[in-house]
């Protein structure tokens, strides 16, 4: 299934937010009915601790209530050792520095339009990624990194917000290729300069990790990055005095577009997965 493309639809097994069944209770004494802690917490939101723990993965929930009684256990900062305690929706929980969630993590790759904002959570915005994933993804998913309006190519969606953090971050090197389409030639000097590397009108160092023409006419480029710096393309390119017509980016993290049409996504395999979470 992983490597199956998606063009909208849903997937049952794996992203629809399964019912919860309820059974009927016997009414006790006075004919009452006994509410199990589960029923108790409908319409507040709020999850115990252990439990929030136990569906994020980390262990049962009779360890998890060990560790949270060591104050292993953060919530917005905050160690908490109060047994019975309750997540609210929006707290931020960690465990040895690590943030959990009890949502199944969730790791969608997508070949994006042009003319589409890398965003998923602004109503407003009618070209979104995130109205090419909504029939698909129930869960709520975030872009790694920065992508331009006007580009095209790899993007990463998760819910994974360590993961997030992580690719992002510039200590952690990650390798961009985009393919870069300009408005006049390349000049043979400027090659030069990006790959010995300059500093530009503004002091800062350049320099690109690997370039290379691409046809015949010198005007369509590709270009390695590892800078998390946004929309460095265009300041590198424009800072010489080139304007962009088009950017692909074909890898990001080593993911690629391959099998993948404009607009079409699917789900990281656990290969792809587990080499990112490997990076750095």
């Amino acid at each position: 299934m992983a490597n199956q493309k998606k063009t909208g639809g849903s997937n049952k097994r794996n992203n629809e937010i399964a019912a919860v069944k309820y059974k009927k209770k016997r009414a006790g004494s006075g004919g009452r009915k006994r509410l199990t802690s589960k029923e108790s917490n409908i319409g507040d939101g709020k999850t115990r601790l252990n439990k929030y723990l136990s569906q994020a993965g980390v262990c049962s929930r009779r360890e998890a209530d060990q560790l949270i009684e060591l104050g292993s256990v953060t919530v917005n900062g905050e160690i908490i050792v109060e047994m019975g305690y309750k997540v609210s929706p929006g707290d931020v929980v960690k465990y040895e520095g690590q943030t959990l969630s009890h949502e199944k993590p969730v790791y969608i790759l997508i070949n994006k339009p042009k003319e589409f904002h890398a965003i998923t959570n602004d109503p407003t915005k009618t070209k979104s990624v995130g109205t090419l994933i909504k029939n698909f993804c129930k869960q709520q998913v975030y872009p790694v990194g920065k992508m331009e309006r006007t580009s095209t190519g790899v993007l990463l969606l998760t819910n994974d917000q360590d993961m997030i953090l992580k690719l992002s971050h510039p200590k952690h090197d990650v390798k961009k290729i985009f393919q870069i389409e300009l408005d006049k030639p390349f000049r043979r000097e400027d090659f030069d300069k990006l790959t010995e590397g300059y500093r530009n009108d503004h002091g800062v160092f350049v320099k690109v990790k690997e370039i290379a023409y691409l046809g015949t006419g010198k005007n369509q480029i590709g270009v390695e990055i590892h800078s998390q710096i946004n929309r460095i393309t265009e300041k590198i390119f424009e800072g010489l005095g080139y304007s962009i017509k088009k950017q692909d980016r074909v890898y990001f993290a080593g993911l690629t577009k391959k099998n993948l049409s404009r607009s079409e996504f699917r789900y990281l395999t656990e290969e792809e997965i587990k080499s990112l979470k490997m990076l750095g």
